[in-house]
């Protein structure tokens, strides 16, 4: 099923009231595949991913996502939000509503991008839009772009990423 099309995606669809957004992005040396796999294995996120070391959930379109934040510079938080896009190997995505949409959205992407020689690239935005938007961002924009860049970073040197990554190239290099 195209997820993109789900019923659930079009409840979390930014509005046009004060869009704004946050992102990170990094490079490994490391095919798509494998890091889908360290990026959904929740349970070692706090090995690497000092933004958000706490992350349950099932990777299914309409799941709720718990979420502890650690925001560099404030206190930690626990969250709920809600799955509504998932593109195997590609691109996972929750958001939340406070209250009407047009009051506060938000979306979390992280997606992936094969690169040329097996290497992928990582990007991490979160989208906001409605009326609070502009205060989010005043309050928060320096903690999270701090926080999304740490994913970012963690991800690419996760020790989950380098043992998938080397059995990987091992694979293709005996099926040669």
């Amino acid at each position: 099923m195209d997820t993109r099309r789900h019923p659930f995606h079009p409840r979390y669809r930014q509005s046009r009231v004060f869009p704004r957004d946050g992102s990170a992005s990094s490079e490994m040396a490391a095919p798509v595949e494998v890091v889908w796999e360290v990026l959904i294995d929740f349970e070692r996120y706090p090995d690497w991913n000092v933004f958000t070391p706490r992350v349950e959930t099932r990777v299914r379109v309409g799941s709720p996502v718990r979420l502890q934040v650690d925001m560099p510079g404030r206190s930690r938080r626990t969250r709920t939000e809600w799955i509504n896009l998932v593109e195997p190997h590609r691109t996972i995505c929750w958001g939340l509503h406070i209250g009407h949409p047009g009051l506060l959205c938000a979306n979390r992407w992280q997606e992936l991008h094969e690169l040329e020689d097996g290497r992928t690239r990582y990007v991490t935005t979160e989208g906001f839009s409605g009326l609070l938007a502009p205060l989010v961002m005043v309050l928060y924009a320096q903690a999270m772009r701090q926080g999304f860049q740490s994913v970012a970073d963690g991800l690419s040197v996760a020790d989950g990423l380098k043992e998938r990554a080397a059995s990987a190239w091992i694979c293709l290099a005996t099926q040669t």
